[in-house]
């Protein structure tokens, strides 16, 4: 039994909520005044606009390698989703991070990579995770509208450009390239128009 757990983060795919309950220690997190300022010749002014939520990030806590592979998993599983080009998206992929205890609640999008891969020499692992914040205070509506391309064309489902595109694709070592690609046949010139004898 996982004990500790404080936080919760989560995310909504047509037809299911996906959550993980974590241990989360630090929290960075700031509002930055959306403002502008003039300057007389005897005095300055200050003109603020609005509030706009900065970025944040949470510290989680695992206290071994088997919490930390199966959340590392959970985060794969949710980063495949959210960069999939064939999902057509009629929601953005945000993910909802909350700590009820401190009264945070926030939603946003990972803006890095996950960790992945063996740590010698540790018994407990505290990866942060950075978010672009995905709500700013006083917006009307937590929805943002989304428009999406339904990937079916050849360039998306059979190119060969395809197996290159992250998170899906081979990646290539530093002194590869990527293989032929084909000859391109560009498109045929039209005829000139006929000239009128005039």
């Amino acid at each position: 039994m996982r004990a500790g757990l404080n936080g919760l983060l989560a995310y909504t795919r047509p037809g299911a909520t996906y959550t993980y309950r974590v241990r989360v220690g630090d929290i960075g997190h700031g509002v930055h005044m959306v403002s502008a300022e003039d300057q007389g010749r005897t005095s300055r002014s200050y003109y603020p606009h609005r509030t706009a939520t900065q970025a944040f990030s949470i510290q989680v806590l695992l206290k071994n390698w088997d919490e930390r592979s199966d959340f590392m998993s959970w985060l794969a599983g949710y980063a495949q989703w959210a960069l999939d080009p064939n999902v057509s998206r009629v929601v953005f992929p945000f993910m909802s991070v909350s700590v009820p205890d401190r009264n945070f609640a926030q939603r946003g999008l990972p803006k890095s990579g996950f960790e992945w891969g063996a740590h010698t020499g540790m018994m407990a692992f505290s990866p942060v995770i950075g978010f672009d914040a995905g709500l700013s205070p006083g917006q009307p509506n937590a929805t943002i509208s989304v428009s999406s391309v339904v990937n079916t064309g050849p360039a998306f489902a059979s190119g060969p450009a395809v197996r290159y595109f992250y998170p899906f694709g081979t990646q290539l070592a530093a002194a590869e390239v990527p293989q032929d690609y084909g000859l391109i046949t560009p498109p045929a010139l039209a005829p000139p128009p006929p000239r009128v004898a005039g």
